[in-house]
């Protein structure tokens, strides 16, 4: 039972009882009793009345009673202005909001909040996610397009020949070429061993063969002279011979402190830093690049990366086989520990959100007057009826329960003043 049903259950309950008490008062009237319960019942009904005529008359007209009545439709706008007011200057006003605003501070909320779901866990998880989500409504050629765009942007843009030769020279410096350089010596010993390096090895002596001993190198002539000595001497054979020898002398370059490989070292090392002070060889260095990077198609080799790492996360792996998670979360929790203890990055974060949000208060605080006056001005007077009554019907309602009870009360105190006081005392003065 809401409210309003009780107020006018009350007031009903009333008017039945006066109905009651006024037919006993004529059947028996000249009983006090009687009397007295008709008088209480007659002042409650009236003040039950009245008070059902004040709480309805803010709201609408009761009994199409048109005077200073339906309040609330007739005064809506002072009634709008007078609550956008009280919202935007008292409620929510913008000295209140400022000071909520120094007061967030949004870096302890994240990291609490963080820290309750799991820490870096959770983040390696959401992270997981994120990546994996992505992967899937990741459309290969436009990602390899735009990913070459951006690359050969980049390149094109800096300048990148000094750099690397700088860069080049320092791992020679630190012995951090001599994996690449074994890498090379390897592929090599294992094309020397292939058949077609022994062909190769025929046509290269039979073109020398052909050649004046005089117009050749050391070992040129050397190879010419054992000709001239052994005229029929057997171009398979000779070349099998040099395959073995090529061999054998890479297999050698592979010992670590071979004398061939740190002059091959210095030699490149005094190259590269010759490169380096030489204005003309770095802009030719810059050039190649910049043709190199122009004419070069990057989108068949980025795609079949892209694809090899969807293909993988789709799975929760790296392209390397690592399960990705395993690989997150390590990462983020360094990177987590290191976060929650930096407080001067949590200022940071602090005042720039502050910032931002006063900026953003200063700029757009009438909104929120707005906002309301265009809600309220929405409504249409039943529903502003409805609105405010809504929120404080229950109290109103409450009025006429109390008018009907105060009624009866002062009543009653009525009945006993005018029968129990003032009449004896009348009385007691017309004697005199």
């Amino acid at each position: 039972m809401n409210y309003r049903r009780k107020a006018n259950s009350v007031l009903g309950s009333v008017f039945i009882l006066f109905l009651i008490t006024a037919g006993l008062k004529h059947a028996y009237p000249t009983v006090p009793g009687i009397h007295f319960f008709f008088f209480v019942t007659e002042a409650a009904l009236v003040g039950g009345l009245a008070d059902w005529f004040a709480v309805t008359a803010l709201f609408r007209k009761p009994l199409g009673w048109p005077y200073h009545t339906a309040l609330i439709p007739r005064n809506r706008e002072k009634m709008v202005e007078a609550i956008v007011a009280m919202v935007q200057n008292e409620l929510l006003s913008e000295n209140l909001l400022r000071q909520r605003i120094q007061g967030f501070r949004l870096s302890s909320w994240l990291i609490n909040t963080a820290e309750k779901s799991g820490g870096a866990s959770f983040l390696a998880e959401k992270l997981s996610s994120v990546l994996i989500e992505g992967c899937k409504n990741l459309k290969i050629p436009e990602s390899a397009a735009a990913l070459e765009s951006v690359i050969r942007n980049k390149l094109m843009e800096s300048g990148l020949a000094k750099d690397l030769l700088a860069q080049l020279c320092i791992l020679i410096e630190k012995d951090e070429l001599d994996p690449l350089l074994n890498e090379g010596i390897e592929k090599g010993i294992d094309f020397a061993t292939t058949p077609q390096a022994k062909e190769l090895l025929i046509q290269v002596l039979g073109q020398i063969q052909e050649k004046k001993i005089g117009n050749g190198g050391k070992l040129q002539r050397t190879i010419l002279g054992l000709f001239q000595v052994t005229d029929g001497i057997n171009l398979d054979e000779a070349a099998e011979d040099l395959q073995i020898e090529l061999i054998l002398h890479l297999r050698e370059l592979q010992a670590p402190y071979h004398p061939a490989r740190g002059q091959l070292k210095e030699l490149i090392l005094e190259k590269l830093q010759a490169w380096e002070r030489d204005p003309g060889a770095l802009n030719t260095l810059e050039s190649w690049k910049n043709t190199l990077f122009t004419e070069a198609n990057l989108q068949p080799f980025l795609g079949s990366i892209l694809l090899q790492a969807q293909e993988s996360l789709k799975e929760g792996k790296l392209p390397s086989g690592q399960g990705l998670l395993n690989v997150l979360e390590p990462m983020l929790e360094a990177w987590w520990s290191e976060i929650k203890k930096d407080t001067h990055f949590h200022a940071i974060i602090d005042q720039f959100v502050q910032e931002l949000l006063a900026q953003a208060l200063q700029r757009e605080h009438a909104v929120i007057g707005q906002t309301v006056r265009e809600t309220l001005q929405s409504l249409s007077n039943e529903e502003l009826s409805y609105f405010v009554e809504d929120k404080a019907g229950n109290d109103l309602q409450w009025i006429r329960i109390n008018g009907s009870l105060v009624g009866g009360i002062v009543g009653g105190i009525l009945f006993l003043i005018l029968n129990y006081g003032y009449s004896p005392l009348l009385k007691l003065i017309q004697l005199y």
